[in-house]
């Protein structure tokens, strides 16, 4: 990918809502979809590639209006399926907001990948099933980049699209495009 001088892999994809990212823990694992639509590489692979190397992190985010705006952390790695794929960040820098860190309650920083069949956040309910994808819950959390594409952006009922809280500052807003993407830090 060319954004910011190229030299991405892109291991997420949001664009059209034709695949359905509320899998199970086994999909996720393993990954599905097509890398030139919608898709998820696989946290197998992501904490293969992310242990070779110091990787940075791009989240690519654009609303329904077309702006668009970065989320970057210098540092990015995945854990082992013992650790559940636990996501680490490094520092952040953007315009979006940083929506995956955040606090101790809503942050996603260092936990472990749910699912709707593999609970392993901190909230009494699963934040998986109630959000509609795999993502590193906490409490929920800022972000659901793997939720529900709404056409239009805004919907309501559960918050189960797919959200970047500190830009958007609403969780009924579902962004029309994401891409997570990856490259070696000395790039």
């Amino acid at each position: 990918m060319t954004t910011n001088g190229g030299g991405w892999t892109v291991f997420q994809r949001r664009l059209d809502g034709r695949e359905n990212f509320n899998r199970n823990f086994s999909d996720y694992r393993k990954g599905f979809g097509t890398p030139v639509a919608e898709y998820w590489l696989g946290n197998n692979i992501l904490h293969h590639i992310s242990h070779q190397d110091d990787y940075a992190l791009m989240v690519e985010l654009e609303d329904w209006e077309g702006n668009i705006v970065h989320a970057n952390y210098d540092q990015f790695t995945v854990g082992d399926a013992s650790l559940k794929y636990r996501l680490n960040l490094g520092r952040y820098s953007g315009t979006a907001g940083d929506s995956i860190r955040g606090n101790m309650l809503s942050g996603n920083n260092r936990m472990p990948f749910s699912t709707y069949d593999e609970d392993n956040d901190k909230s009494r309910a699963n934040c998986a099933t109630t959000h509609k994808g795999g993502w590193w819950y906490n409490q929920c959390g800022d972000s659901n980049l793997n939720g529900v594409y709404y056409s239009g952006g805004v919907y309501g009922g559960e918050a189960d699209g797919i959200y970047w809280y500190s830009w958007k500052q609403d969780t009924f807003y579902s962004l029309k495009r994401v891409e997570m993407k990856i490259r070696p830090t000395y790039f």
